[in-house]
């Protein structure tokens, strides 16, 4: 009963607030179908008019089909569908540029057209169907004359793109049916160009006229026109991106469709969001807290970002431009939410107030005057701008994010206004790719740093400037691509990387030790421990790969329980006024979850682990309470939690972006408190009589770090002695916040460095060696102290700093530090230090003397640590073989000259084996062709088949015929076979795979097989596919599909009966027509028919078939678990409850509950595809074809994994293309097999917490 309430919850929700069935005053007329054609890349309506669509006419009934074409290559002119798109459609949408196509597709329109049915175009579409004079492909068509006869106009071309234009509805049309609900005193800014169509012939009705800068004639931009057949027909030249976002815009193409049809136009935007009166959420909390709701709109709205200056007044940023960066024209836009922009980036601030850059993006000040906790007065620091994120009052003004920039606003006269309207320029170049993921959250460290966070689907470029704004001669851009944690440093002006990867990072959080955090937008946890120059896990096929490719690891998230996904921001709670179980404990954001989660930190070796408490802010059954999206969360003066809620219906990307479920003009922050408990005044803690006291030893973290920040605003030389004193005489928080504030008023150097790197408190001694490390080199005397402090230091997370700090050091201190370091059992289990230990190594790895002559010395040697369970001497010798300079070569064989043992020898061999993994041997140095001479082993042999030694490739065949060699030592000599295409390797291979065991290495075999062009391969896999095990029959299905030649013979084979075409998954037969051959094709058409179009509206039907089955309820868990591991395959690729494949994301995590989105997922599986599954296409020289998600790349390979699960390892040298697609590893239709009953049992075990028993 409870999952069938929970399901009724969210079709109400689905139905009533995403597709917009609500109460209304309009009438619903009989449903009519609006054939859409989007042929054209310059304007994106393939994006803005189904958005449209769906936020707009969906609503009110009328239903859509879509015929596309690409932007280029040979199908550009193929109308696919078209013909049977306008049988049963009622209205012609045409948005085409210049397209000539089929000539039955032509026929089509035309007769469309003859027939006297409706016709709207929008912006290219007056020209449509015209080359400039060019002829058409031979068997398509073109209708030149189209913009004349169809609309009436006269396209000639249009005014410049960099000119401002403006539109107005034509006062002597007032009265039209169209111009319902419109001015036409007002004058409207346009997102584009404007055309020039005139003259009109004399049949049109002009709407609307427009006018470009600096131009006296005037154009029409919408008009009707009268045909002899008697169509209604609209045309409209505007139709940029920035013209959908315009109210008078969309309701003119709402008005039109209506009046094309014969309907009443309406006059009136729908609306699909709560209004501002509308009731609040009704939130629940613990019965020992309570929640106030202190600001809401029209106050505020769209709240992303909170902070508290030191006169306890709130600071809001609101995202009011979100999402779309104003003044920007988008060129592209991928699947992973990446928009390109033209131009790239707006200009820096200020706007004036016609600027199509300024935003509607403000920063607010919100006071509560007489201590009687409601925020009472309200101010507007700064307006205008344009998808700014945070803003972080401190030395004389306001620092403000507002990617690309990062800016400082002065406000030397305290007056809650910047002193000029122009801001310095500190940095630029944070990309704007995606408006979830832009450079963010600004908070004061302890040490005098801005520390921030960068997300995932953005690039960053970063540009420093000098005092004049513009970025400083000679400086080279920092990049990066994706997620990591940053630093600036607003007095001596550095820019540093802090740590890099991690989830979509948008949150900065830095506890009382000075520990910064930040959530991620996955499962499983709360977020991420960065530590400094932490390398950390990220979706590398769709955010990038790390900037170092000799990394060899990174740290995961912070260890947790499964839990659903996610909780993209919190803070640790380190006050006193909430209950106190909750002191200490992590309150994180959870926005499409609709709650607030508290959670234990608590430390896993010199990082830390969590595990969840409760929800302390969570929402009811009504669909209209999941509208809270928590986004923010900061701990206030009075000690209360305060949270800011966006207040959107859905804030992930497939979703929103399609309209109707983000407001600009709402939001609210409200505060979580202990139950009865009183508000406060703030008093004067930050007067300078108290001011220290208040650094020191401040009950409230908020109020200590405030503190320091306003000692770093006046770097007062005059309290250093008073502080080193207390640090001398300290042991607890104050003796580290001393630390903090010496640094901060500039007494921090080697004398208090010495002082402090033996303190009693860890923290203080790990912070010691972190700002030692800051300033790039130590004296001699403090190298030594380092060196004696790596050998006996007991705590994991300075053990941990001294590996970061030697990386910042030069060779001959920092090698010394990493010797002592890891040479503890404890050290050996961290989850960090033997990566920071290895890091620290490969910092210096180009100093090969310093390197070799640390590692000639034994007790250096057998350091033991080991990352992943390699040590770094074999993560060296990896490490210089990939990089194929001879000089690193060189290196290689000189550690192996070092090697002490055979077994050492042995562990180097592994490290230099992974290197060439997947290709043959570069020329090898003749002194690492002897050192390699001495070395025995299996390592030796393999070796020697990359090298294409013939003895070597005799003797490793023989090994395989034997069958006595290991079959670890079997699977590597197969591998390497394949890998350098050892012909005479066939025949065995063949027989292996066809042995199907052992299983690992049958695969291997047919791994291998096909990377060698041998047409007789393909021929024996068919001819003995039947005695192939079924484990292996995929892939080798798999193998034939990947080359042309093949895949013509396996299709041959289809025919013939020889192989069942239903043995072939959907998949493998998408990759099979990316081949070029056309009797390929044309023969796949015979047997498994053209690919099928889907419509929109036959997607929505099924979609809405399976709501209303889940929704019925009355499935059976268990059943439906067999379901899933059988007869509905989602096992294979997918985990559950810890059973399943590793092809496609573990389900476990997932909000299985909210039906929309995860039955989305299942019918339209490229409608968001989930990070870290992206489809790659890999097309080699030689002609094969592989697709799969990247599991690894480095600069000398890629790893693609298949549907199969097998890993494609292909060298970087044979890759001719690699290509991210638009389209999921999962296919459509899975559910279609099968039966009603059978899918209530199934979507009942989807929807299961635990395994049903």
């Amino acid at each position: 009963m409870r999952i069938t309430l929970h399901w009724h919850t969210v079709i109400r929700l689905s139905f009533c607030y995403v597709l917009g069935f609500f109460a209304s005053n309009w009438t619903f007329a009989e449903k009519s179908r609006i054939a859409f054609i989007l042929a054209e890349k310059e304007y994106k309506t393939a994006i803005t008019l189904p958005a449209f669509f769906e936020a707009e006419l969906k609503p009110l009934g009328f239903s859509a089909s879509y015929v596309t074409a690409p932007a280029g290559g040979t199908e550009r002119d193929d109308l696919k569908g078209v013909e049977a798109a306008l049988d049963k459609a009622d209205l012609l949408f045409v948005s085409v540029r210049r397209r000539a196509p089929k000539e039955s597709q032509m026929k089509a329109i035309r007769k469309w057209v003859m027939a006297g049915k409706p016709v709207i175009g929008i912006r290219t579409a007056n020209h449509a169907f015209h080359l400039r004079g060019k002829p058409s492909p031979k068997g398509h068509a073109l209708w030149e004359e189209w913009d004349a006869k169809v609309f009436g106009g006269n396209y000639s071309g249009h005014h410049g793109n960099k000119m401002k234009t403006w539109f107005q509805m034509e006062p002597t049309a007032k009265g039209h049916p169209i111009l319902n609900g419109l001015q036409t005193s007002t004058e409207i800014r346009s997102g584009g160009s404007l055309y020039k169509v005139l003259p009109l012939t004399k049949t049109t009705q002009v709407l609307a006229m427009g006018r470009a800068e600096g131009e006296e004639q005037k154009e029409p931009v919408a008009w009707t026109n009268k045909l002899t057949t008697g169509n209604r027909v609209f045309f409209t030249s505007l139709g940029q991106i920035d013209d959908f976002e315009k109210a008078e815009f969309r309701i003119l193409l709402i008005n039109a469709i209506h009046w094309a049809l014969k309907r009443k136009p309406p006059g009136k935007l729908q609306k699909t969001v709560p209004k501002k009166e509308s009731r609040l959420p009704q939130l629940k909390t613990n019965e020992e807290l309570e929640l106030e709701l202190v600001l809401r709109e029209p106050e505020i709205a769209n709240p992303l970002y909170l902070n508290f200056d030191e006169k306890g007044r709130l600071w809001v940023v609101e995202y009011r431009q979100y999402p779309w960066p104003a003044g920007l024209r988008m060129v592209t836009h991928d699947k992973v939410y990446r928009n390109v922009y033209e131009p790239p980036y707006p200009p820096p601030p200020p706007h004036a107030p016609d600027s199509p850059f300024r935003g509607k993006d403000r920063i607010s000040i919100h006071e509560d005057t007489d201590g009687d906790g409601s925020f009472d007065e309200h101010k507007v620091f700064l307006d205008g701008l344009n998808l700014a994120t945070a803003a972080l009052p401190g030395r004389g003004g306001v620092f403000v994010l507002n990617p690309p920039y990062l800016l400082f606003y002065a406000d030397k006269d305290k007056d809650d206004r910047p002193d000029s309207l122009t801001p310095r320029i500190l940095l630029s170049g944070f990309g704007l790719e995606d408006s979830h993921s832009i450079a963010n959250n600004l908070r004061w460290g302890p040490d005098g740093w801005i520390y921030a966070t960068h997300g995932s689907t953005v690039t960053a470029n970063v540009i420093l400037h000098g005092p004049d704004n513009k970025p400083i001669p000679g400086f080279k851009p920092i990049h990066r691509m994706g997620q990591f944690a940053w630093r600036y440093h607003p007095e001596t002006h550095r820019f540093e990387i802090f740590a890099e990867g991690g989830g979509n990072a948008f949150g900065v959080e830095i506890d009382s030790k000075g520990r910064v955090f930040s959530g991620h937008n996955g499962g499983n946890t709360r977020g991420f421990h960065y530590v400094q120059g932490g390398y950390y896990r990220k979706t590398f096929g769709k955010h990038g790969n790390l900037s170092n490719p000799y990394a060899f690891g990174h740290f995961p998230a912070m260890a947790h329980p499964k839990a659903k996904r996610f909780t993209h921001t919190f803070e640790i709670y380190e006050d006193t006024a909430l209950p106190k179980r909750y002191h200490g404990k992590l309150f994180a954001t959870a926005p499409i979850l609709c709650h607030v989660v508290a959670s234990h930190i608590n430390p896993h070796g010199s990082t830390f682990r969590t595990e969840d408490i409760d929800h302390p802010i969570h929402v009811g059954e009504d669909p209209k309470d999941r509208w809270f999206s928590p986004v923010d969360i900061q701990t206030g003066p009075d000690g209360n939690l305060y949270v800011a809620d966006f207040h959107a219906r859905q804030v992930a990307h497939y979703i929103a972006y399609s309209k109707g479920l983000t407001d600009s003009d709402l939001g609210r922050v409200y505060r979580l408190k202990a139950k009865g408990s009183s508000t406060f005044r703030l008093g004067k803690p930050f007067a300078e009589e108290s001011l220290l006291e208040t650094a020191l030893r401040h009950p409230n973290r908020w109020h200590r770090e405030t503190a320091l920040r306003l000692l770093g605003d006046q770097k007062n030389s005059q309290w250093i002695p008073l502080l080193r004193k207390t640090l001398r005489e300290e042991s607890g928080q104050a003796a580290l916040q001393a630390l903090w504030a010496i640094k901060l008023c500039g007494g921090f150097g080697q004398e208090v460095a010495l002082e402090n790197l033996n303190h009693p408190n860890a923290h203080v001694r790990r912070w010691t060696v972190r700002l030692l490390g800051d300033q790039g080199e130590v004296s001699p005397g403090t190298a030594k102290a380092l060196i004696k402090l790596a050998k006996n230091e007991p705590d994991a997370e300075t053990r941990s700093q001294l590996a970061a700090t030697a990386r910042r050091l030069p060779p001959k201190d920092a090698l010394p530090i990493l010797g002592q370091l890891g040479k503890d059992e404890e050290d050996h289990r961290d989850p960090h230090l033997p990566l920071m230990i290895w890091w620290g190594f490969e910092e210096h790895a180009n100093d090969h003397a310093s390197i070799l002559n640390h590692f000639n010395k034994p007790e250096n040697w057998n350091q033991g640590t080991k990352a992943n369970g390699v040590s770094p001497q074999e993560n060296l010798m990896r490490r210089w073989a990939l990089s194929g300079q001879q000089k690193d070569l060189i290196a290689c064989a000189s550690l192996l000259e070092l090697a002490p043992n055979k077994e050492q020898t042995s562990f180097l061999m592994k490290g230099f084996e992974k290197a060439f993994e997947g290709s043959s041997l570069p020329p090898f140095p003749e002194k690492l062709v002897l050192a390699l001479a001495k070395t025995r082993g299996n390592g030796d042999l393999i070796l020697k088949i990359r090298r294409q030694d013939k003895a070597a490739t005799t003797m490793a065949i023989e090994e395989l015929k034997g069958q006595k060699a290991s079959l670890a030592l079997r699977i590597q000599i197969t591998r390497a076979l394949g890998d350098v295409g050892e012909n005479k390797a066939i025949p065995i291979l063949l027989q292996i795979a066809r042995k199907g065991k052992p299983l690992s290495l049958s695969q291997e075999a047919l791994l291998g097989l096909q990377k060698f062009p041998d047409p007789e391969i393909a021929k024996a896999i068919i001819r003995d596919f039947g005695t192939f095990p079924k484990e292996l029959q995929q892939g080798a299905l798999h193998l034939l599909a990947s080359r042309s030649s093949w895949a013509l013979t396996l299709v041959e084979a289809f025919a013939s009966g020889d192989i069942a075409k239903e043995a072939i998954d959907s998949e493998t037969l998408a990759r099979m027509r990316l081949h070029k051959s056309s009797s390929l094709k044309d023969k796949m058409n015979k047997i498994f028919g053209s690919v099928p179009i889907r419509s929109e509206t036959d997607l929505d039907k099924e979609l809405a078939r399976y709501q209303s089955i889940a929704s019925s309820g009355g499935g059976n868990p268990k059943m439906g678990e067999s379901l899933y591991f059988g007869k509905a395959g989602c096992s294979s690729c997918h985990t559950l409850f810890d059973k399943g494949g590793r092809i496609g994301p573990d389900l476990t995590s997932y909000d299985r509950s909210d039906l929309d989105a995860f039955l989305l997922a299942i019918v339209r599986p490229n409608a968001e595809i989930r990070e870290g599954f992206e489809h790659n296409l890999l097309t080699t020289k030689d002609g094969r074809i592989l697709s799969g998600f990247k599991v690894e790349e480095n600069p000398r390979i890629v790893i693609l994994r298949g549907l199969d699960g097998q890993d494609h390892v292909v060298p970087r040298d044979q890759i001719a293309n690699l290509t991210p697609m638009a389209r999921s590893l999962m296919p459509e239709g899975l559910l279609s097999s099968l039966q009603e009953g059978e899918l209530r049992h199934l979507f009942a075990y989807l929807a299961s917490t635990t395994p049903p028993k």
